[in-house]
């Protein structure tokens, strides 16, 4: 009998183990429009040939001295994203979020730009990239 629980319990253990491989090894798909999932893609979008950034700096002797970001440009937006919510999210090491901001895109169809302005606390040496998102 003793050897008999032996083999439950090594079968169990077995199957516990098997499971958890396959699950941790199991993808969570993709973004799409039907579902959520873990990837980084355009579901939707106003603007479907990107944009470009550019940003200014201004000298902050608060907490850490230095060159900190002030404003952040997001240039050629589709007049389609107009009205739309912008969020800017400055991106540090590691993926680390730094600072974020958000604004309502104007409504100027001869504006293809919009500019945000930060607190000016992030150091502009410590940021690697941008999170770019419009909703709306």
């Amino acid at each position: 009998m003793h050897s008999k629980n032996r083999l439950v319990i090594g079968l169990l253990f077995g199957l516990t183990v098997f499971g958890a491989v396959i699950g941790s090894a199991a993808s969570l798909g993709g973004i799409t429009t039907d579902g959520l999932g873990a990837d980084a893609a355009i579901v939707a979008a106003c603007d479907n040939d990107g944009v470009t950034t550019s940003y200014t700096t201004q000298y902050n002797a608060t907490g850490s001295d230095g060159y900190k970001i002030k404003t952040v440009t997001v240039a050629g937006l589709a007049n389609a994203c107009d009205g739309n919510t912008i969020e800017v999210r400055l991106i540090g090491a590691g993926s680390a979020s730094l600072e974020t901001v958000n604004k309502t895109i104007e409504n100027d169809a001869a504006s293809t730009s919009t500019d945000l302005t930060f607190a000016g606390t992030t150091l502009a040496e410590s940021v690697t990239g941008l999170h770019i998102v419009v909703s709306g």
